[in-house]
């Protein structure tokens, strides 16, 4: 008699929205192991070139990879045109042929020492991003090592509507799985930033990550339900709750097609106040998605991931071509764009050739003032004789990050001064009136909001690090995450002061932080005197949602209310009672 197996439920972390049923697909991960032996000087070469060998496989087969995502999806392209780069790493190959040749190892081995190199440095970053991306080491040396071993596999096959289940998936097999049409993905690792995640949601598939040890849970053909929003996983559902789920599913579908039948309507509130909705991105390829979700421009481009794995840094002709695909792809919508913002939490190759070994990297020589170092100058000006020519061709905007004070700003503005005279003397074309605006993103720059707006076109608040170093807070770090607080009132005044501050010298001020695309939140950044916005693409149309159910009186009167409030719960309860009272069918994270 076949045993009934109970319904079991686990909580993980929602990175893509929709709820989804099917039957488990596991994807086992053998763990490899990295076979260990000293090897004689005469065999050197020979270890050397099998390793070359087996990186020169592992790129033809990415290259294949590449060939079938070629008309798919850009992004999918791009990140595994990113593991072939590493592939010619010399952080990686280099090191690994230095230590066959030093310690006289094995290759296996010395890929090992030197993948570990590599992990520790992304282990020690600050942004989770880019910490995100030690994933992306370990899966390029596991296709090396298992072309080593020849122990190569073929792409991940599952059936169709199919629930895969996973330690962790490496970006080729979730840029295919989608062409498999599976129901959704769940994995024992990952992040919000992980590429499971940014795929998933590339791809609309419903996704949990972060499960711990869901593979150790679920067996073969167990009957899975998840929701991507919540990070809910149900093994093995009962009928009553396979019920209850499909009717939630049919009221997300609905909402889901109702919020993009918004797509074209202004986000304005309910008395006519226009609020501009605007996309984060991290390159040109990102506009196209943003577009269709309704976005009206671009608030944030962070160029330094045209730094990132880059052998060399970007020159002038880089930073004009992107600036330039960027304008061409938002056709006449406005773009803003920040100059790097790099430091040792994000490491670009020049970077490690410095060898800076801050103690404390967030708050060291990092963005703008690594900018105005001998060190980084240079790239500040190339970057900025780009972005200057590329002005030229469409609205664009250029933002300095992580300003503290005016002193910071004016050198940034002379530095941009600068390089104007010298275009101009070039006869080069560009934006003679190219709007300059900064980032917010410090107690220090916020409580001098007023003395900045003065001196500057525009603010853009960056409410990510403006909550960590207002309080103190790694939001990373699991002990002291729980302080990580958007709604706290030394915030909420903050922010105020920023908003006043902008509005009194009449110069626009945006949001960009996480803070940006929260719905729950949107009526407060409203009631602050905040008109414009910017998030992630696929937050536009909850928020433009929420927006076009706002009266502006109301949120300015809830704004005050909050404001007598001493705790971050307080506010989040009164914020809580006002949103449900506007959308009372609405499900909102509290």
């Amino acid at each position: 008699m076949t045993q009934v197996r109970r319904e079991i439920r686990r909580q993980g972390l929602g990175v893509s929205a929709g709820i989804a049923f099917g039957r488990a697909y596991l994807i086992g991960r053998d763990t490899l192991k990295a076979p260990r032996h000293h090897i004689e000087p005469d065999d050197v070469d020979t270890e050397v070139a099998r390793l070359y060998k087996a990186i020169a496989a592992s790129d033809r087969q990415l290259a294949k990879i590449k060939e079938k995502l070629a008309s798919e999806n850009e992004s999918d392209y791009h990140i595994i045109t990113a593991h072939q780069m590493m592939l010619h790493d010399e952080h990686l190959v280099g090191a690994a042929v230095g230590y066959i040749r030093d310690e006289l190892i094995n290759a296996e081995w010395a890929l090992r020492r030197a993948v570990d190199d590599i992990a520790g440095v992304f282990d020690r970053m600050q942004d989770e991003y880019l910490r995100d991306r030690r994933s992306d080491v370990e899966f390029v040396f596991e296709r090396v090592l298992r072309s080593l071993l020849g122990r190569e596999t073929g792409p991940v096959q599952p059936p169709p509507d199919a629930i895969v289940v996973a330690y962790d998936l490496s970006p080729a097999d979730t840029a295919q799985l989608h062409k498999a049409a599976v129901a959704g993905l769940i994995t024992d690792a990952g992040g919000k930033t992980s590429h499971t995640a940014i795929i998933a949601r590339a791809h609309e598939i419903p996704a949990v990550v972060g499960l711990e040890n869901i593979t150790e849970i679920v067996e073969t053909d167990d009957l899975l339900l998840i929701d991507g929003a919540v990070g809910v996983v149900i093994v093995n559902p009962t009928a009553a709750t396979v019920a209850d789920f499909r009717d939630e599913q049919r009221r997300q579908v609905a909402a889901g097609a109702a919020l993009h039948a918004m797509r074209d309507l202004p986000a304005n509130t309910q008395d006519g106040a226009e609020i501009a909705l605007l996309c984060n991105i991290d390159g040109p390829e990102e506009i196209e998605d943003a577009l269709d979700y309704g976005a009206r421009g671009v608030g944030l481009f962070r160029t330094e991931y045209l730094f990132m794995g880059q052998a060399e840094a970007p020159d002038e002709d880089v930073h004009y071509r992107s600036g330039v695909d960027v304008l061409n792809r938002l056709g006449g919508l406005p773009a803003t764009i920040r100059t790097f913002d790099l430091g040792a939490d994000k490491l670009a190759p020049f970077l490690e050739a410095a060898d800076l070994e801050e103690v404390n990297p967030a708050l060291g020589l990092r963005s703008i003032r690594l900018c105005l170092s001998p060190l980084g100058r240079p790239l500040f000006k190339a970057q900025l004789r780009g972005l200057l020519r590329a002005s030229a061709h469409g609205p664009l905007k250029i933002m300095f990050p992580m300003i503290s004070g005016v002193s910071e700003l004016r050198a940034a503005k002379a530095v941009v001064d600068e390089v104007k005279l010298e275009l101009q003397q070039e006869g080069v074309a560009f934006d003679e009136h190219v709007k300059l605006g900064i980032m917010i993103e410090m107690p220090s720059a916020a409580l001098s909001a007023d003395f900045l707006a003065e001196e500057c076109d525009f603010f853009s608040i960056g409410t990510n690090d403006l909550i960590q170093y207002t309080m103190a807070v790694d939001r990373v770090n699991e002990y002291v995450s729980y302080l990580y607080e958007p709604l706290h009132p030394a915030l909420m005044r903050l922010l105020g002061q920023v908003a006043r501050a902008a509005h009194a010298a009449k110069i626009p001020v945006t949001v960009c932080g996480e803070m940006a695309g929260e719905p729950m939140i949107a009526p407060v950044l409203i009631g602050l005197g905040i008109r414009e916005l910017s998030m992630s693409a696929v937050s536009v149309p909850e928020v433009k949602a929420m927006v076009r159910a706002t009266r502006i009186p109301e949120a300015e009167a809830l704004v005050q209310r909050i404001g007598r409030l001493a705790t971050a719960a307080e506010v989040r309860a009164m914020v809580a009672d006002y949103v449900f009272g506007l959308t009372p069918h609405a499900k909102v994270r509290v």
